[in-house]
């Protein structure tokens, strides 16, 4: 199981959607694109388009979920998580898909996104142990703080083997 925002390892509905636009993506093949990657500016955003696209018809999410950084990140943009997935599959390119996102979220809020994401700290509150139970490798690298680098660090592991 990946890692979410807030480090619940809930998801949406398993159900596979089916849409015309985007492929499916198979996340047992390759990870999502890298958590920093960004679009138009929105940090994860090029992450989150990945996750989205293993949810359409076809595609294998090999664990990797919507909620969590990706639904902090729709949250604050008042997107749900279906209406983003939806969006995906119906979506040509990325750039539509960036088109969606901006109708919804102002720049000032990409901006409060951005900061947050980059300095997001798993470390030292109460969700510790359950981060632990997810990446019990994370023990032996008390360097890695911040979730983007946690998430990256993550999908080196899976995909080096």
């Amino acid at each position: 199981m990946r890692a979410v925002g807030g480090w619940s390892r809930a998801g949406i509905a398993p159900r596979m959607h089916n849409f015309r636009g985007m492929d499916s993506l198979d996340l047992s093949k390759q990870p999502p694109r890298s958590p920093r990657a960004e679009l138009d500016g929105v940090i994860f955003l090029p992450r989150s388009i990945d996750k989205a696209r293993a949810y359409l018809a076809g595609g294998n999410r090999n664990g990797y979920n919507i909620p969590g950084v990706t639904g902090g990140m729709l949250e604050r943009f008042g997107i749900s998580n279906d209406d983003f997935v939806a969006a995906v599959g119906a979506a040509s390119n990325d750039a539509d898909v960036v088109a969606f996102v901006r109708r919804h979220a102002s720049q000032t809020t990409v901006d409060e996104w951005n900061a947050f994401v980059e300095a997001r700290e798993p470390r030292g509150n109460r969700n510790l142990p359950e981060v632990l139970e997810i990446y019990p490798w994370l023990k032996e690298q008390p360097d890695l703080k911040l979730v983007l680098d946690i998430l990256a660090e993550d999908d080196r592991r899976i995909f080096a083997r």
